[in-house]
């Protein structure tokens, strides 16, 4: 039996470069709004995730949380002792694997009842 997930256009697009964080129209593609993340080099290698409305970016040695709606940093924490390698930032809820978030839509909708 072939499981059929339904993929439609993201709510939000967000990216990370050069030390900037971007929220991107899943539309057209336009910057909506950027964030410069303090202390975090040009060069630096760094992740984002999506939890309900905040972002949460990982780079150089620190975790940046920043609102969803206007990219405003919320908080940050250096991780003291940790150095300034990249960070893996994870939640219970965030993903940055389509496939997982696609599986996890259907498995949802097959527990409450709803077809696939």
């Amino acid at each position: 039996m072939r499981m059929r997930v339904d993929m439609r256009m993201p709510e939000a697009v967000i990216a990370y470069v050069g030390g900037r964080v971007f929220s991107l129209d899943p539309l057209t593609g336009k910057t909506i709004w950027e964030t410069k993340l303090p202390k975090a080099y040009r060069s630096s290698i760094g992740g984002t995730i999506i939890d309900g409305d905040v972002v949460l970016a990982g780079v150089g040695g620190r975790v940046y949380c920043l609102d969803i709606s206007d990219g405003r940093i919320l908080w940050q924490n250096e991780m003291p002792g940790m150095g300034l390698g990249m960070v893996s930032v994870a939640t219970p809820n965030a993903t940055t694997d389509v496939t997982s978030a696609a599986q996890r839509q259907a498995n949802d909708q097959m527990a409450s009842g709803g077809a696939c």
